[in-house]
């Protein structure tokens, strides 16, 4: 698996879900569809999903983003997922690098930026963009890279925990308790960390938010009962940025009458209609719009005006992060909460608000931060 505006999924969703699943190495199932009409003018792109497809989340919002790009750009793209065994990682990407058959290889750099540093010296004919992740400027020349400011996402989500738990709502209870449920501890979670204990304090000073590590990414049943854990405990309400392993806590919520706050991608939309059960408890997402990003550099590529050697932080005046405003929000969540959060979030995005990242930051101060919302 840091700035200014509340987003909608829109494209993602609406877009057909048409990809190719081609597995590497140990014989795996290989599954090629045609992503829509391509011009062999234009540059062509190749998305290595080091996880899971299928999470509602991170990764699904990238392979949505390449659906785009093929659609909407008419580029040729491909599809092929290696899962999480990180044996497969660099020969895969060697394979593709030497074989070049797409201009550009992109993948997701929080889990697989020191195996892409290495194999983009290998073969500097060849362009990879990371996604999730920071390089050093000029060290990678043939690499970009994109970072989000999840912080500023998150911040809007704990402003919204800490009004939901202390209103009238109909699953809220008199606890100032907010949950947040991590797959591991990782730099990129802790910055999600941050930004939500910082919004949660911007309304509730008091505030206690419960804080738990399921240890997977996609274990969805030890999410379902780390979720439990902290309900049973008084949380009316939890953030889980987890990927897969999440939807676990979406299970749990369901079941007990609590609420959740999604991530990464509009996860109540991609319920409705499926199960509206967990559509109504999600009553928002913190959207980290990998798709869109990747979107947006397939339109650089194709005006050569991707900035490889460096990376770019993408926040909510970019189009990087924000919350999902939809109808579950909107039929869920009271008009003065509502009022609230946006108010919220004109605050950050006119710089009035500086949120603090996680993300090179002192840990003396970030653990600061941490333990003073400790229950």
């Amino acid at each position: 698996m840091k700035k200014k505006w509340i987003t909608m999924l829109s494209a993602v969703l609406t877009g057909a879900m048409i990809f190719g699943l081609t597995g590497c190495g140990g014989g795996e199932k290989t599954d090629d569809v045609a992503q829509g009409q391509t011009d062999s003018d234009k540059p062509s792109f190749v998305f290595v999903c080091t996880g899971q497809l299928g999470d509602k989340s991170f990764n699904d919002s990238a392979n949505n983003g390449v659906t785009q790009i093929a659609e909407s750009l008419g580029c040729e793209t491909k599809v092929i997922e290696i899962g999480r065994d990180q044996t497969k990682w660099e020969p895969t990407f060697q394979d593709l690098a030497e074989e070049g058959k797409y201009d550009v290889i992109i993948t997701n750099g929080s889990s697989s930026s020191e195996v892409i540093e290495k194999v983009s010296q290998e073969f500097p004919e060849q362009k990879f963009v990371m996604f999730d992740t920071e390089i050093e400027d000029g060290k990678y020349p043939n690499v970009y890279a994109i970072s989000y400011k999840q912080n500023e996402g998150s911040y809007l989500a704990g402003a919204l925990a800490a009004l939901v738990t202390t209103s009238d709502m109909e699953y809220a209870n008199e606890d100032k308790k907010i949950g947040f449920v991590g797959g591991s501890e990782h730099p990129i979670i802790t910055d999600f960390l941050v930004g939500y204990i910082e919004g949660a304090k911007s309304i509730e000073p008091d505030i206690k938010v419960y804080i738990s590590y399921i240890g997977s990414w996609d274990d969805t049943a030890k999410g379902k009962e780390t979720a439990i854990a902290q309900y049973n405990q008084g949380v009316d309400i939890i953030f889980p940025a987890a990927e897969q392993a999440g939807l676990g806590c979406v299970e749990a919520a369901t079941e007990m009458n609590k609420y959740i706050i999604g991530v990464d991608s509009d996860q109540a939309m991609l319920f409705k209609g499926t199960d509206e059960a967990k559509a109504n408890v999600i009553l928002t997402s913190v959207l980290k719009e990998v798709g869109n990003s990747l979107v947006r550099m397939a339109e650089m590529e194709i005006n050569g005006t991707v900035p490889y050697g460096a990376y770019e932080s993408l926040g909510i005046q970019e189009g990087g992060t924000g919350i999902a405003v939809n109808e579950y929000y909107e039929k869920n969540v009271p008009e003065e909460i509502r009022t609230k959060v946006s108010e919220a979030q004109n605050k950050v995005g006119q710089g009035e608000v500086q949120i603090t990242s996680a993300l090179g930051e002192d840990q003396t101060k970030i653990q600061a931060i941490i333990d003073s919302v400790a229950p």
